[in-house]
């Protein structure tokens, strides 16, 4: 007998507003230690089915399980774009989600820089989003979604924006965190 999975969407419809059915009954399993690509040309719904799953928006039919559904409020979401706060220090952007669940600073501390020491970041955390490289926004972002310790990490083209070798340098770090948890 095995494990049930952490995620299941079953027959899962998304129509818009506007009558544009992304997607049709998308089957999808997520199990536990499991790393996920979706693959597909653009407009297919792969941003569509990672914002159901997180919960940005909801299926217009089929149903998305979660074996445990507390794990649902323990997501990280990378997106495309980094999305950091233009005013805040690289510290002040990882800390956010932890602040947002009403911890902290000085409890939150030892979580932040272990997460910002994770991708390499350790030295810049004073820093603006403007003082940082592309490749560097993107490592805050990926540390603002570990900081919170997440069962499921939910990535929308996190390297998309991004030249080659820093694509390939980030898409190495990451397989490397996984090995680590």
């Amino acid at each position: 007998m095995t494990d049930a999975p952490l995620i299941s969407l079953q027959e899962v419809n998304k129509t818009y507003a506007n009558g544009v059915a992304v997607l049709k009954g998308l089957n999808l399993d997520v199990n536990a230690g499991e790393t996920l690509t979706l693959l597909g040309p653009s407009g297919c719904g792969k941003s569509t089915a990672l914002r159901l799953i997180a919960g940005l928006i909801a299926p217009t039919g089929g149903d998305i399980v979660w074996s445990n559904p507390m794990l649902r409020k323990n997501l990280g979401v990378v997106f495309q774009e980094p999305t950091l706060l233009p005013w805040a220090s690289v510290f002040d952007n990882v800390y956010l989600p932890l602040r947002l669940a009403g911890e902290k600073r000085e409890k939150a501390e030892p979580r932040v820089r272990h997460a910002l020491a994770r991708v390499g970041l350790s030295d810049f955390t004073a820093a603006l989003p403007r003082e940082l490289s592309g490749g560097m926004k993107m490592r805050c972002a990926i540390a603002r979604a570990l900081v919170t310790e997440p069962a499921v990490i939910l990535m929308d083209e996190p390297f998309a924006a991004l030249d080659e070798v820093t694509r390939f340098q980030l898409n190495d770090d990451l397989l490397a965190l996984k090995s680590e948890l």
